[in-house]
């Protein structure tokens, strides 16, 4: 066979790699086009919502930058005293923009019931819910209208009144194995030692969610803690939504830009794949075990005590719920990925600021520790607990400073007309009602409602646990579920799972402030709030170190 010249090799490969530029010119033409067509359809939905948006005509801030408007600052940092500040100056019911929305903020407490009350009308936006789901699935605390119905409907059993009153045991051994961790270290230090108090409970919220959830024990709760891949998926996600940065930032905003390899979201994919592999092993578990108990009887039903994820699969059986309403395996494992990180994320934030004000004011830690001495006991019923008026006090005033999630959004999904109990002034008239447009973005201040001074007096910022004793009628009228506030929110999407984090709160505080005497490790002005998705305690010296509370711990001595 002849052996072709080199030159004819050449001339051969060189019109294979013309014809390959000439295909791959192909492809990448209508790549290109959609790249380009998105681009023209952000700039004129821009153009568009800034030049007859009707929300133009109410008072509000210049916008800081032509292109991002207040996108950067609320990005990156947390928008309450801006909002607060922007109240004193253009009244309670404003607007600004980010980018090119025009968006609404309303310190209205009846236009903010209007708000929450008619969630089909007020949705969490696309940009949140998809942002959230990729560190969380699609559970009930994202989804919404009917898919939000289906699944509320299943999950609902789970968290009644008697379902949370059966954990007290488990949070009464949990606060009593972090107490002994505590004496441990106290008695290793000579009396007094100093930790991170943050990261202890922390770990305690873990090790309990773990157990009330699935029944299974984490076992992040001790000095010497062994690798554990779950509860390193459970610290990813918490610790990367602290990573405010530009990019992410853009991603948000434009989800064109998902399409692009990006670390964080590998991150938050690799920690989601170890969570739903976890809740997926336990579904096929707790079937097994129904199997194995003679199947569940869904006339009958069981509804007794038991973890989280048997109460669901329970329901998702029962004849409560038609078979064309039962979720699939994947929404309900979409519900224990958000069930995991949410569930104790928030309670351990609490928790913290609840300690860390009582080591900022020792007279109140100390009022509080004598009454928590009236009860006779060191296993008390939540009913005993519930009794305890001083420690309720204080904990409304810690959740009514300190939510976890300082504002929240929605956005108008159709046109609508947003009733107010203030007026709002346009070129000299006063409306009491005004005229919100389908995509209009609306801020939900909670804690700017918290510590509002028209709602709850001058002191509103101070923390003042005794004002629980005679609150001004005003607040009455926040849209709240709970202690007159906006922490767990209000109407259909209110947090499901107030009640376990209270519980389980004032069990914790019950078991550590009776064996233990809290003061700050550092001054009271280095630690700070981190300016993040959720708000956790940091020092202000140390801003890269994350979240952190250094406490100094003594074993308590009556005189």
């Amino acid at each position: 066979m002849p052996i072709p010249h080199p030159a004819a090799k050449l001339a051969t490969l060189s019109s294979s790699l013309s014809l390959m530029s000439v295909a791959d010119s192909f492809l990448l033409l209508p790549l290109a086009l959609a790249v380009l067509s998105a681009a023209l359809w952000q700039l004129w939905s821009f153009c568009s919502h800034l030049l007859h948006n009707r929300l133009r005509a109410l008072p509000g801030p210049p916008s800081p930058s032509r292109i991002f408007g207040y996108a950067w600052h609320f990005w990156t940092t947390d928008p309450t005293e801006l909002h607060e500040e922007w109240v004193s100056r253009y009244g309670r019911t404003l607007q600004y923009r980010i980018l090119s929305y025009r968006c609404l903020f309303t310190m209205d407490t009846k236009a903010l019931g209007h708000i929450l009350v008619k969630d089909d009308v007020y949705q969490k936006p696309r940009q949140v819910r998809s942002f959230v789901a990729q560190m969380l699935g699609n559970g009930t605390v994202l989804s919404e209208g009917e898919q939000h119905r289906r699944q509320k409907r299943v999950v609902n059993p789970a968290f009644g009144s008697l379902q949370i009153r059966g954990f007290t045991d488990l949070f009464l051994s949990k606060a009593s194995q972090l107490r002994d961790i505590l004496s441990l270290e106290v008695t290793r230090h000579r009396g007094v030692a100093q930790v991170d108090l943050y990261e202890w409970v922390h770990r305690m919220t873990l090790d309990v969610i773990g157990e009330a959830a699935f029944s299974y024990n984490i076992g992040t709760l001790s000095i010497d803690r062994k690798p554990n891949e779950l509860c390193d998926a459970f610290r990813m996600v918490s610790q990367s939504v602290t990573r405010m940065s530009l990019y992410p930032m853009l991603r948000f905003f434009f989800p064109i830009l998902r399409i692009l390899p990006e670390e964080q979201s590998r991150r938050f994919a690799k920690a989601r794949k170890v969570m739903a592999q976890f809740a997926r092993q336990l579904i096929e578990e707790k079937r097994r075990e129904l199997a194995e108990d003679g199947g569940f009887d869904s006339k009958r039903g069981r509804h007794k005590q038991g973890d989280f994820l048997t109460l669901v699969v329970e329901a998702n059986m029962g004849a409560t719920v038609p078979p064309s309403q039962q979720l699939s395996d994947k929404t309900i494992i979409d519900e224990c990925t958000t069930f995991l990180p949410a569930g104790h994320e928030t309670t351990a934030i609490t928790l913290a600021w609840f300690m860390y004000n009582l080591a900022r004011y020792p007279a109140v830690q100390e009022k509080l520790r004598k009454e928590l001495f009236s009860i006779g006991t060191d296993m008390p019923t939540i009913e005993q607990l519930s009794a305890l008026r001083y420690l309720d006090n204080v904990l409304r005033e810690v959740v009514r400073l300190h939510p976890s999630l300082p504002s929240s959004l929605r956005m108008s999904m159709e046109d609508d007309m947003l009733p107010l109990g203030e007026p709002v002034y346009i070129n000299g008239v006063a409306h009491d009602r005004i005229w919100v447009p389908k995509g209009t973005p609306i801020v939900i201040p909670i804690l700017a409602i918290n510590r509002d001074k028209a709602l709850w007096g001058e002191d509103a910022f101070e923390f003042r646990p005794d004002r629980w004793d005679a609150l001004p009628e005003a607040v009455s009228n926040i849209p709240g579920i709970w202690a007159h506030n906006l922490t767990f929110m209000g109407g259909q999407h209110a947090c499901l799972g107030f009640r376990f984090s209270l519980n389980q709160i004032k069990v914790a505080v019950f078991t550590l402030l009776r064996a233990f005497e809290f003061e700050l490790a550092v001054p009271v002005e280095d630690i700070g709030k981190s300016s993040t998705l959720l708000v956790r305690p940091m020092r202000v010296s140390q801003p890269d170190a994350g979240p952190q509370l250094p406490m100094l711990v003594r074993a308590y001595r009556p005189d």
